[in-house]
């Protein structure tokens, strides 16, 4: 997919090894960088069409990222006490603490969100719109860019409940993207490091912010165009527990909640050693998608 007056949307990130005059005829060192890393306007485009809670395979078993670039053991500091997981392939330091909570929260009467989020994706309240750049073949390339907006508009559905194909979408102007840098595919599965990523959820009548910092998106390619992969990141505990305990009308869990999340926070140690951040991790699938340029 190429940008011309309709651009693919999907994740693309302006890379600092790539960066540099959008036209190789004008500068010499532009068309080495095209050479290195492909054109910017090679686009592949999605939009998220469902995300759950990434949960637990064993006691000690997840899929998911490395976030933090340490593999906490239990007790360790680096970790406030949560010890990482590790995933099927045997990699160690996976981090999802919030997996840990699931079963906690949806017995307390608070595991409702995931239904919420995807009555926001199909009402078109959460419209994440993943674009990805210099993309010379989705089987391999070293040097792809990630950007992530957000759409505006009611998406068509298919019969199967889920945003049909090929859709095309105007911006949210009042979100700005987002983007990352380093990104590569192989094997036809695309990764990339250091995405920060808004996610409102409603619950009731009020929206909670899932910012995921310090975030992580993988994507693969299946045979009819979508895609299924995970991103995962660092909410700030202090925030999330915030604006829970700010819900009115959801009986005690403001209380309970805020609790739960600050004893499970395992990623990023202030200086007096208290994790500020709760790792989560989510289950996605999108399809190919297009995105309105200004002025089109």
């Amino acid at each position: 997919m190429k940008f011309e007056t309709v651009a693919c949307i999907g994740v693309s990130a302006l890379m600092a090894g790539c960066a540099g005059p959008a036209d190789p005829k004008v500068d010499s060192g532009a068309s080495s960088e095209l050479a290195t890393c492909g054109d910017p306007t090679e686009t592949e485009a999605f939009v998220i069409t469902s995300m759950a809670f990434t949960r637990e395979n064993s006691p000690d078993s997840i899929e998911g990222f490395d976030l933090d670039s340490v593999a906490s053991a239990l007790h360790d500091p680096q970790g406030c006490g949560h010890a990482d997981y590790t995933d099927t392939a045997g990699t160690p330091g996976i981090d999802n603490a919030f997996a840990s909570l699931v079963p906690v929260l949806e017995s307390i009467g608070a595991g409702a969100v995931e239904g919420l989020i995807t009555d926001a994706i199909n009402s078109g309240e959460l419209l994440v719109l993943l674009e990805l750049q210099r993309v010379e073949s989705i089987e391999a390339d070293t040097c792809v860019d990630l950007e992530v907006y957000r759409g505006d508009g009611v998406p068509l559905m298919g019969t199967d409940g889920a945003i049909q194909m090929d859709q095309t979408f105007a911006l949210d102007a009042s979100r700005p993207s987002t983007s990352a840098s380093g990104g590569s595919i192989e094997g036809g599965v695309f990764e990339i490091r250091g995405v920060v990523i808004e996610l409102p959820v409603q619950i009731l009548d009020e929206f909670l912010e899932f910012e995921l910092e310090g975030g992580a998106v993988q994507l693969a390619w299946q045979e009819d165009g979508t895609a299924v992969g995970r991103l995962a990141g660092g909410v700030s505990v202090a925030s999330l527990a915030g604006q829970i305990a700010a819900i009115s009308d959801i009986g005690g869990l403001q209380d309970v909640v805020p609790p739960l999340l600050e004893e499970a926070a395992d990623l990023w140690p202030d200086e007096n050693g208290a994790c500020t951040h709760l790792s989560i991790g989510f289950e996605i699938t999108a399809r190919p998608a297009f995105v309105l340029t200004d002025g089109a």
